[in-house]
């Protein structure tokens, strides 16, 4: 009878030790799990505030090259514009020069001819285009 409990008693010391190593192990692992699980978040928002500003500043970097494409495309095609309005007026005989009282438009005279039209019944200075041989 002796053998039996001191058996049982041992297996039951066995089985509290068993329990508490495991609850130990469990313990210390939840433990480290936690603590690499904080050190990750840490790093993810380190990371994530880093990251941020940068697509920010080339979201603005972006959106500023857009612009200035827009301005620079306006602005030549107002120049091309000028120019064109200028070479058509020039195959023409005709030519705008800027002066101190403004805008003048001037004519080759072996191309042009002043003459006076008939506009109703009203006469109107006109251009003659003088055709070449």
């Amino acid at each position: 009878m002796s053998f039996e409990t001191d058996w049982s008693e041992a297996l039951k010391r066995a089985q509290a030790t068993i329990v508490t190593d495991i609850r130990s192990f469990t313990d210390t692992n939840r433990q480290h799990l936690n603590e690499a699980l904080a050190t990750t978040e840490a790093d993810v928002n380190r990371l994530r505030s880093m990251v941020q500003p940068f697509f920010l500043t080339m979201g603005a970097v972006a959106l500023l090259i857009v612009l200035l494409s827009f301005a620079a495309s306006w602005f030549w095609a107002g120049l091309m514009i000028d120019r064109a309005q200028s070479a058509s007026l020039w195959q023409m005989g005709l030519q705008v020069n800027q002066t101190s009282s403004g805008k003048v438009l001037t004519w080759d005279v072996n191309r042009l001819q002043l003459i006076t039209c008939q506009a109703g019944s009203d006469k109107a200075p006109c251009l003659k285009i003088v055709q070449g041989d």
